[in-house]
């Protein structure tokens, strides 16, 4: 069994699963009615925001990379302020791209903290559009 409370990670980006560095895994043991039956949970708050999404974000930005359609000093623009958002936000960071997110007024104020947190440019739309 691996000890992963011994990590050290270089950047936020090294944190997210990879055939290096997987997904922790739960077996269910209590939950499960039949004994014969073998359950596991998927341990996703392991990623760097806590999502599935942050996977998703990486693999975007890679793949665009990789196919030649994002250069250093390309924006980015993302609609959203949910995990794919959150994801995005740390993967254009980390990466150094510009990220702007055009979002309704009507948005958690926390969500957007966040998010500028993280270096994102946040666009306030009024929900009338």
């Amino acid at each position: 069994m691996t000890d992963y409370g011994t990590r050290v990670y270089d950047g936020i980006l090294d944190m997210l699963s990879s055939a290096e560095n997987p997904t922790p895994l739960l077996r269910l043991r209590r939950v499960v009615p039949h004994t014969q039956a073998k359950v596991y949970a998927k341990l996703e708050w392991y990623n760097p925001f806590g999502s599935i999404k942050d996977r998703v974000a990486a693999n975007m930005v890679r793949d665009a990379s990789e196919k030649g359609l994002l250069h250093d000093g390309q924006q980015l623009v993302e609609p959203t302020s949910g995990n794919t958002g959150m994801g995005l936000a740390m993967v254009a960071n980390a990466r150094g791209y510009h990220l702007v997110t055009p979002l309704s007024k009507a948005i958690p104020a926390e969500k957007r903290v966040m998010l500028r947190v993280f270096g994102t440019e946040v666009e306030e739309l009024d929900d009338d559009l």
